[in-house]
């Protein structure tokens, strides 16, 4: 079939954050309307995104989301015939921050995670985003992103440890930040502690 990968990475989503709950949702979805791996697949569909850090950790790629106007990890739709939640986040992250060369944390995608759209993206109405944790091979210090027409700003904020950890402190991020990213990577950083440290 051609979905297999996608159902296959769902299945392995089942140890994500999120919980084997949602995974099930997600392959219900994709098992009742196959077309909502793509974005022309109904105004809720499937969307492939990454949580980059860098080699210790410390910090997340951002960039800036000229439609939505806010600050989130990068990602997006999957093209027509791609069938890899994994690939499209790599892809997004090689067009949106120029990153080739990351490491996936744990097993399959790291987190699922629904959200609702305004009238600014048009005919979508509900992402359901597959989330993988992807790591940088040096610190950020030696890791500049690289700026792309659709990401006009992209950005490493701190993401530093609180006390011993695993939790982690989104007390730096940028001010315009999307409001969800810090529960997200509230619930990642004990991920990051058990696969990535």
């Amino acid at each position: 079939m051609p979905a297999e990968s996608a159902r296959t990475e769902l299945g392995l989503a089942r140890e994500a954050v999120s919980g084997p709950e949602v995974a099930e949702d997600y392959l219900a979805l994709l098992g009742s309307e196959p077309r909502a791996l793509y974005r022309d697949g109904g105004p809720r569909h499937l969307t492939a995104s990454a949580v980059v850090i860098d080699a210790p950790a410390e910090h997340v790629a951002l960039v800036w989301h000229r439609k939505g106007r806010f600050w989130v990890q990068p990602g997006g739709h999957l093209e027509q015939g791609e069938t890899s939640f994994e690939q499209a986040a790599r892809r997004e992250v090689a067009e949106e921050i120029g990153l080739t060369v990351l490491e996936r944390v744990g097993a399959g995608p790291a987190m699922l995670h629904r959200h609702r759209l305004d009238a600014a993206f048009g005919a979508c109405s509900e992402h359901w985003d597959v989330q993988y944790l992807l790591r940088a091979p040096a610190p950020a210090s030696e890791l500049p992103l690289t700026a792309s027409e659709e990401s006009p700003e992209v950005t490493w904020a701190p993401w530093p440890l609180v006390g011993e950890g695993p939790q982690r402190s989104s007390a730096a991020l940028p001010e315009g930040t999307v409001t969800d990213l810090p529960g997200t990577l509230d619930g990642l950083a004990p991920f990051v502690a058990r696969y990535a440290v």
